[in-house]
This record gives structure tokens, sequence and C-alpha cells, in this order.
């Protein structure tokens, strides 16, 4: 059965795995991505983590943020976009950001154009 979902235009996640742990937060829309609703789930996806689990990906966390900042400040970013952020000297432990359909990441007025 297909996912209704797999036909909003603008599409993606935020995901935090390795070290036991695979949590996300997906979106799925029919405009692209604001970057305060980037920023809410992203805030969503530590809440979801244990405290020990996000003390790991701190500084991952805080580069997710910047990262997201600088794109929206650049016009958004497309899809198909993954970027990974991992934990040093970690073998698996990152945070993950992935735009797979349409556009995200962009200030409020450009959704406000359409």
């Amino acid at each position: 059965m297909a996912n209704n979902n797999d036909n909003l235009e603008h599409r993606g996640r935020f995901q935090a795995q390795g070290g036991g742990i695979e949590e996300s937060e997906c979106w799925a829309q029919e405009k692209p991505l604001s970057l305060a609703s980037a920023l809410k789930l992203l805030a969503k996806l530590i809440a979801k983590l244990a405290f020990r689990d996000y003390e790991k990906r701190r500084d991952q966390f805080d580069k997710v943020e910047q990262f997201v900042k600088n794109a929206a400040e650049s016009g958004g970013m497309y899809a198909k976009t993954s970027k990974s952020f991992k934990v040093k000297g970690s073998k698996d432990e990152r945070v993950d950001v992935e735009v797979w359909a349409g556009k995200a990441f962009v200030q409020e007025n450009e959704n406000d154009e359409t």
C-alpha cells in the first residue's frame, strides 16, 4: 500500500542514530519546510532522546541547527540532500539531515508568496 505522504511535494527528516538508538522527525507537506518549523522538529527530536544520548550529540545538534540556518539564509535547500554530523571518536553515532523531495529550510515569507 502506498504511503499518502509520497504525494506531498516537500519531504525529509532529521535523525539521530547509532549507539543503540534510532529516532527521527519527518516532514511531508505541500509547502517547503520553513526554518521555524525545522527548528521545532529538531527540538522534538532532541526531546525524544535520553539525556545521555543528547549529551553525546550536543555538538552535532548545534551543527545541524547552524546548517539549517545557513541554508535558510541562502534561500533554502533542495532535494536530494543528505548530510551526516558524526560524533567524533564514534563508529556510528550521528545526527542526519535529509531532504528527500522538494525544498526545505526557507524563510517564513517565502511560503507566503504562493
